[in-house]
């Protein structure tokens, strides 16, 4: 009995990553195993595709967040000292199954929460969403500006920050969480309002047509995929004493711009491409409901550094067309275009 405790007690420490296969995910666990740490990747789904070049750097657990015994054991039996939350039901299919949604994105990071508090995981990040703000949201937001979601994965990742700070304050877990602005990068097949801005690049890429659901006016602020990676480690990774604030707004491309600016840009690289606009009615209704300008992420700048490295739209539109050239298979491409 000495000897198996001892066994378990000298195994090296792991970090966990919720979706560990997704957009984002994917991208974390490649710059964790550029640092040669032990990876856990746990997720519904397992796309090996998108750990091109890491597969025998990291564990794949295909897990369920629903089910609270697979959260549970995947912490319990791999020694992880730290989770990076990513895992979730993303926008649109959120609104059109809520209950799903619920299940996934909120009792879902309840189970991980408590499975960090039982198991003694000494930190937790938290993907959140700029979706928490929403109902007379205008112009630049700050941490100070009133979340009042209108999605239901809005609201449900606004119930998981106030939840996260309740562990804080009553368990003294070490929670912070991020505030994507809507992600943007290849490869991405889930519908959502912004996803307009990948597609145009992805399909210019292509060489196909593109008719973009949005008038050439409608703007959103975005993120690189690479970036809301980044941020999220630089997070996880800071001193504990500067995490004031706790829940952080964190910025993208700025100033937000158009999707005829993008347009512009993507032309520069690719003359051909065939963009016409076609705007759906109920996808204007929600840029109508919500006309966020810019996100103010001054918090995340003093408190930890927090600064994107694709601000730029150009040198963004460069770096997305050059992944997909390098790397057809990660990303899902039939082919690797031109």
């Amino acid at each position: 009995m000495k000897s198996t405790l001892g066994l378990r007690e000298v195994k090296s420490m792991a970090k966990l990553i919720t979706g560990g296969t997704g957009f984002v995910g994917a991208e974390l666990a490649r710059t964790l195993a550029g640092r040669d740490e032990k990876i856990i990747l746990f997720d519904l789904f397992p796309n090996r595709d998108r750990l091109e070049g890491i597969e025998g750097k990291v564990q794949i657990i295909p897990g369920d967040l629903k089910v609270g015994a697979e959260v549970f054991n995947v912490v319990r039996e791999n020694q992880i000292e730290g989770i990076y939350h990513l895992g979730s039901m993303l926008s649109v299919p959120s609104d059109a199954n809520p209950w799903a949604s619920f299940q996934v994105n909120v009792q879902g990071t309840l189970q991980v929460l408590e499975a960090a508090r039982l198991f003694g995981v000494g930190k937790v990040v938290f993907a959140s969403t700029a979706g928490t703000y929403g109902l007379g949201t205008t112009g630049a937001v700050t941490d100070e500006t009133l979340q009042r979601p209108i999605t239901m994965y809005g609201c449900g990742k606004l119930y998981c920050e106030l939840l996260g700070r309740f562990y804080h304050r009553k368990f003294g877990l070490d929670f912070r969480s991020v505030r994507y602005p809507s992600v943007i990068g290849p490869g991405v097949r889930t519908p959502g309002v912004a996803q307009y801005n990948a597609w145009m690049i992805e399909s210019a890429f292509l060489e196909k047509p593109f008719e973009c659901y949005v008038s050439g006016e409608t703007k959103i602020p975005v993120m690189y995929f690479k970036d809301a990676a980044r941020c999220t480690d630089m997070v996880y990774r800071a001193e504990k004493e500067k995490i004031r604030t706790m829940n952080y707004n964190v910025s993208g491309v700025t100033p937000t711009r158009t999707a005829r600016e993008l347009e512009a840009v993507v032309k520069k690289h690719m003359p051909g491409a065939r963009i016409t606009y076609r705007p759906q009615p109920e996808v204007m209704e929600f840029f109508e409901t919500l006309r966020m300008e810019e996100i103010d992420d001054r918090r995340a700048q003093e408190e930890w550094g927090w600064e994107p490295l694709y601000s730029d739209l150009e040198r963004l539109v460069a770096d997305f067309i050059e992944e997909m050239r390098s790397h057809p298979r990660r990303y899902g491409l039939a082919t690797s275009g031109s």
